[in-house]
């Protein structure tokens, strides 16, 4: 399938006014009933009220009405306090983009988290995001490469080549800013395929592997890696794109202009 084009950077779009009681992050969970197993639904709920840090709200979007209530799919189960539901009067169709647009503009966490209804978090996801911002020490990011006419960048690359030059050494900077965050995951079902890798559902409940979601572009970044700041999402019009493949085109548009810190440890599931 031909990978979709990205729009151009949209209107910004008004959300919840930032407050001072602010939770740091929001958890957008897009469900669709009739897609996601309710025991997954469930085992997905059951990992959020799990976390051992609780700086955090969840915004449940269904896409189109139910046939059960949220009270009946979680029968008694665990939930994290600071939980929303919203059933959609039409369904949108959308692969769930519609629903995280929603969660962006009513969001009140200063980060966003995006996730399906049946992707798992560990107990220590929001707590090693939380710790990792609140680290006093400064990151380093690096910038690309001086831009050079043909030709000339054929020499730059020779001279860094035969006399160590730096010509073409990527810039860095030290901040304690990251505007956003990527962390690891185990993709379920995936296995290898000589140098690459595809995806064998069947095979989730005991194989998978690690994605670290770095670099972020198309086919490496799942949608529920990357953990950017609401002001920048709402600067950028929202979860704009509608594509099945938007989450790709849209990160990786990010990534080109925001600071990026990867948080190098394995934090959730893909399923």
């Amino acid at each position: 399938m031909p990978k979709s084009k990205p729009t151009a950077n949209p209107e910004p779009i008004v959300g919840q006014p930032f407050r001072d009681d602010d939770p740091l992050f929001t958890v957008i969970v897009t469900d669709y009933e009739p897609s996601v197993p309710r025991a997954y639904f469930r085992r997905k709920m059951a990992s959020l009220a799990a976390q051992t840090c609780d700086d955090f709200e969840v915004l449940v979007y269904h896409d189109g009405p139910k046939s059960r209530t949220y009270e009946e799919d979680l029968d008694g189960g665990p939930l994290h306090p600071a939980t929303q539901f919203f059933v959609t009067p039409s369904r949108a169709g959308d692969w769930g983009h519609t629903s995280r647009d929603l969660g962006i503009r009513a969001a009140r966490g200063r980060w966003i988290i995006h996730t399906n209804a049946d992707n798992v978090f560990y107990p220590n996801l929001i707590a090693v995001l939380k710790a990792t911002l609140a680290d006093p020490q400064p990151w380093a990011f690096a910038y690309p490469p001086k831009r050079y006419p043909f030709g000339v960048k054929g020499l730059a690359k020779w001279l860094d080549k035969r006399w160590e030059t730096k010509l073409m050494a990527p810039s860095v900077v030290e901040s304690s800013d990251p505007q956003i965050l990527v962390y690891a995951i185990v993709m379920r079902g995936n296995v290898a395929l000589m140098n690459s890798q595809t995806r064998v559902r069947e095979v989730a409940e005991r194989q998978g592997v690690v994605f670290g979601g770095v670099p972020v572009k198309y086919g490496a970044t799942d949608a529920m890696q990357l953990v950017m700041q609401r002001g920048l999402w709402l600067a950028e019009g929202g979860w704009h794109e509608r594509a099945i493949d938007s989450d790709a085109l849209l990160y990786q548009g990010f990534a080109r202009k925001y600071r990026v810190l990867a948080v190098p440890v394995v934090l959730g599931e893909h399923w």
